[in-house]
């Protein structure tokens, strides 16, 4: 009869155990890291480091990579060789690339705009001067965009106790559009600049100190239980 009691406990506190590990790891928890870089001029290129994920913290389940960028100091022309008048929006700035390993790349376009009227062509000319032409000079643009990942095939570059690099590059952007008019355009490329944010979601593992002390106080409790008045 003893050892049937003994039987018992015993697999009471395996259960105990399994069902502590599941409850105590059901719950989501997050880690940020970022890296600003820049002001750096368009075309140019850099690389930001950001730190890995610790897998003692617990399984990964979701990777967010958060891109912000902004532009300033480029300049853009157009002008108007159309017959007719026109309405015109215009934009400078960069089209702005984080790309991570197992394939993660984030776009942002941030863009200085302004829009406006010109009249029609009145001189002939591509000069980007007079009522027939427009200009973009200073302003900021700025743009953020997210990617995210929960294939655990992913994750392997992200997980250790190191550092996972970013590429950032960038290429000149513009934006044209106007209500009837054409011509060309006449874009000097600023600086960009921004920041790159990565986001691990993971479910915490509970510490072996708690689930032991779970375990234990649900035993003496049933042994409590069991003792004769």
């Amino acid at each position: 009869m003893q050892m049937r009691n003994r039987m018992r406990v015993a697999t009471f506190t395996v259960a105990v155990f399994v069902a502590a590990m599941t409850t105590a790891a059901a719950p989501a928890a997050t880690q940020s890291h970022f890296s600003d870089f820049g002001p750096l001029a368009v075309t140019n290129g850099t690389q930001v480091d950001l730190s890995q994920f610790d897998p003692a913290k617990g399984a990964l389940t979701k990777i967010t990579i958060t891109l912000d960028a902004s532009t300033s100091g480029g300049t853009i022309a157009w002008d108007n060789e159309a017959g007719i008048a026109s309405t015109i929006q215009l934009g400078i700035g960069a089209e702005v690339t984080a790309a991570g390993p197992s394939a993660f790349s984030v776009v942002a376009k941030p863009l200085q705009l302004d829009n406006g009227n010109v009249d029609a062509d009145n001189d002939g000319a591509a000069d980007f001067i007079g009522t027939d032409s427009f200009s973009v000079v200073g302003g900021v643009g700025n743009d953020s965009m997210s990617i995210e990942r929960f294939n655990p095939g992913d994750f392997a570059p992200y997980i250790g106790l190191g550092q996972v690099t970013i590429d950032i590059t960038s290429q000149v952007e513009t934006f044209v559009s106007t209500g009837g008019g054409f011509g060309p355009i006449d874009p000097v490329a600023g600086n960009y600049s921004g920041r790159v944010t990565i986001e691990y979601e993971f479910t915490s593992v509970p510490g072996p100190a708690t689930i032991a002390l779970l375990a234990i106080g649900a035993v003496s409790t049933r042994c409590r239980r069991r003792s004769p008045a």
